[in-house]
Parts: C-alpha cells; sequence; structure tokens
C-alpha cells in the first residue's frame, strides 16, 4: 500500500454526522439510511464504499456502545475519553471512518514519490518522509500547486522526475529501461489526483486536506488543528 494518503473531507458533512445522537447515528448505519448524507465524489477521485464503512463504525459501536450516553457523537467520546473508559487510539477510530465517510475523494502514493511531486513547490527541501506529515508543509504545496494549471503542474513534474534521473546518471531511453513508461504514466496520475486535490482546497472553504498514513494510529491522523486527537479534545478548529 502507498504510504502517505489524504482525505478530502466536507467538512460540514463530518461536523454534522458527529453531532448526531449516537442511537441515530447507529440506526442511519444499519438501516444504511445515511447514505444519502455522503457528499458527492469529486470528479475523477475514489474513496471507500459506504457498505465497508458502515460495517466498521457498526463494529466500532458493537465494542464500546455500552459505555456510550444517548448524546451526540462526539460529546460521548469525549466524555469516555476523559473517563479513561476508551483510550485515545481507539476513541480516534470511529471519528477517522466518519472522516471517510464525510470525504469526497482520497488520493495515495508512495512518500518517496509525493516528495517528488511536492519538494519543487516549497521554499525548502525536506530532510526526510517525516517532514511530510507537518502541516505548513501541506498548506504551501497545495496553495501553490492550486494557483498552477493543471497541464503547466503535470508537465513541472515530468521534468523535475526525469532531470532528477538524469543526475543519477539513469538512462531516459526506454528501450533500455521498458519501465520508463509506465512509471511517467504513474507520475502522471498521481500528480493528477493531487492537482484536483489542490484547486478543490482553494475552490472551496468547506472541505479539508486531511493527511496521514494507511497504517496510521487514527489518533495521529491529521495535523495542527485538525489532527483527530486534538479535535476529541478541543473540538472543531475555528477555521
Amino acid at each position: 500500500m502507498p504510504d502517505l494518503q489524504i482525505r478530502l473531507i466536507d467538512v460540514p458533512v463530518l461536523v454534522s454526522l458527529m453531532e448526531m445522537p449516537v442511537d441515530d447515528l447507529v440506526q442511519g448505519m444499519e438501516t444504511q439510511n445515511l447514505r444519502n448524507s455522503r457528499p458527492e465524489l469529486h470528479g475523477g477521485m475514489e474513496r471507500r464504499f459506504a457498505i465497508d464503512l458502515e460495517g466498521d463504525f457498526l463494529e466500532w459501536m458493537d465494542e464500546w456502545r455500552r459505555d456510550l450516553g444517548n448524546g451526540t457523537l462526539l460529546d460521548e467520546i469525549r466524555e469516555a475519553y476523559n473517563r479513561k473508559m476508551i483510550g485515545a487510539e481507539e476513541a480516534c477510530r470511529a471519528i477517522s471512518t466518519l472522516t471517510e465517510w464525510a470525504s469526497i475523494g482520497d488520493w495515495a502514493a508512495w512518500e518517496g514519490r509525493v516528495l517528488l511531486y511536492i519538494e519543487p513547490h516549497l521554499d525548502d527541501s525536506l530532510e526526510d518522509a517525516e517532514e511530510l506529515y507537518r502541516s505548513h508543509v501541506w498548506n504551501t504545496a497545495l496553495e501553490r500547486i492550486g494557483l498552477m494549471d493543471q497541464e503547466s503542474y503535470l508537465e513541472s513534474v515530468s521534468l523535475d522526475w526525469m532531470q532528477r534521473r538524469e543526475a543519477l546518471g539513469e538512462t531516459m531511453d526506454p528501450a533500455k529501461d521498458p519501465l520508463i513508461l509506465p512509471t511517467m504514466q504513474a507520475h502522471q496520475r498521481a500528480a493528477d489526483g493531487l492537482s484536483k486535490i489542490a484547486h478543490a482546497v482553494k475552490r472551496r472553504k468547506d472541505i479539508h486536506a486531511l493527511i496521514g498514513r494507511e497504517w496510521l494510529e487514527a489518533n495521529r491522523w491529521g495535523q495542527g488543528e485538525w489532527n483527530l486527537q486534538r479535535i476529541l479534545i478541543n473540538g472543531w478548529p475555528e477555521d
């Protein structure tokens, strides 16, 4: 699986779900009546199926429902967390599932390739992959990519990739390396998805690019005020 993942979250949808009474949310997932609450999928992107997310959420509820009251989901899991009835990782797993529900599209790529897509648009080079999970890195990268038209951005990714290969003494002759064209096409597809995210974030103030790793604990997903554990403890970011 790719290392880095982005969920493009429809914030009002996520907030409305987290502020639903627990029983209403459970019933809506059980009866599939909440499916029309999912935001429209952003053109050309993908996301997890509703049936899988319903299963994940109800499985979580089977384990933790007895520790929750009848208030809103966010209030109840926060109370259970504060009373040490549930740990941060497990509490945030429910929030994480609902961020997937509220996603208008997901994107994923290997960390090494993500560096190729965003580093040329930053003021400084990144020292290591961990810096890919800093909020200021993505604030800058998405803002600048969002100012570029898609064709120009895709071309810049291809040129940068070729220059890096040549600097390493690698061939750009497809006859000598049959992986060149498939690799370039993969870069183009990934860059196209990231461009879509950047332009969506620029155009719509009601969405947020939530960033994490596929295998990362739920409470470590997101950066800054949009870290899921911070939301659990402090509530929704003001901006």
